[in-house]
């Protein structure tokens, strides 16, 4: 389902991840206000956002998943040549999505917090890591019975599909717009004539997927632990790179060229500044703790971290010599 509707026009898949996304986001809407209205045995408690709650457990592997839940929320960019009147519509989907995702989680985790109890919370994650519980599900059973424990079941593999078919459609792009800039091959960057998708890209994106669950399967990884677990960490840390440089290159570019800043310091100079060390401060902390998030050896965990700063290695190589090609084909 993911190749066929990765492979047609983006409207397809649009249509279905709303369709998808308004149920999920729903039924999680609705067990937040049933948490609300019959809380947990501690009532309606703000330690959440104690001071002291964030310096208590694993805090890198914390900071991890909190950018993680963040991926994605930069490939609006890719789905330019797609959008209608991009210069406007992708900046405001852009801030949509990091005002939604931040404020939904945050809602939602802080609602699981009251209806289990600050005290007992830990022990039922750790209880549905150790598959003896289901902390989701549960949570649901007690505050919407089993019509609603039903349901979330379902909105949650579907959410599962919705998720796996964005990050098609998102790696197809970046596939497709790296083919149109040289650096993967011409290939990559055809459009469909029909569907107008990049179709050869989201082919390569669906025999790759393949291919590499094929491989964790056959070495029976553990899906939950050795491959969500290790993968979560290697583009978390990528996806940290690519926002710190990003960062930076916003300080650089309007060093340079200060005349375009227009009086616009705080977007142009402070935040990108404040963006660039809280970043860097966040890619600390989730390194030094990566063997929690992988569940490996610190070999392999240094390996596994390793691989984004090999990527971008290689993508400074590859760029470097493109700008110096360009000047002798010009």
């Amino acid at each position: 389902m993911v190749a066929f509707l990765g492979y047609r026009h983006i409207d397809l898949s649009a249509k279905v991840l709303g369709v998808a996304l308004v149920a999920e986001i729903g039924i999680v809407v609705i067990l937040d206000l049933a948490i609300l209205v019959h809380p947990g045995p501690a009532g309606i408690t703000f330690e959440s956002f104690a001071p002291s709650t964030f310096l208590e457990g694993a805090i890198g592997v914390a900071v991890l998943f909190a950018l993680t839940g963040f991926i994605g929320f930069e490939s609006t960019a890719v789905f330019r040549d797609e959008a209608r009147s991009p210069e406007r519509t992708i900046p405001r989907a852009t801030y949509a999505a990091v005002l939604i995702i931040g404020g939904f989680y945050a809602f939602t985790c802080w609602a699981f917090v009251v209806a289990i109890g600050p005290d007992f919370v830990a022990e039922a994650a750790q209880r549905t890591l150790d598959g003896e519980a289901n902390m989701l599900l549960d949570t649901t059973n007690d505050q919407l019975g089993r019509i609603g424990r039903d349901l979330v079941n379902v909105l949650l593999l579907t959410s599962l599909f919705a998720c796996v078919l964005s990050f098609h459609n998102v790696i197809a792009r970046y596939q497709f717009v790296l083919a149109g800039m040289r650096v993967l091959p011409a290939a990559l960057a055809r459009v469909h004539p029909k569907h107008h998708s990049p179709s050869v890209s989201s082919v390569v994106q669906t025999v790759t997927a393949a291919v590499i669950v094929g491989v964790f399967a056959v070495f029976d990884v553990d899906p939950l632990v050795g491959v969500f677990g290790s993968m979560a960490g290697v583009a978390t840390v990528g996806m940290t790179i690519l926002m710190l440089l990003t960062s930076v290159a916003v300080i650089v570019f309007f060093s340079r060229n200060a005349h375009l800043r227009d009086g616009r310091r705080w977007r142009t100079i402070i935040v990108p500044v404040i963006a660039s060390l809280g970043l860097l401060a966040a890619m600390i902390i989730v390194l030094s703790n990566f063997t929690l998030v992988t569940g490996n050896s610190v070999e392999l965990s240094t390996m596994l971290a390793i691989v984004p700063f090999v990527a971008l290695v290689i993508g400074w190589f590859i760029g470097g010599r493109q700008r110096a090609e360009v000047p002798a084909s010009g």
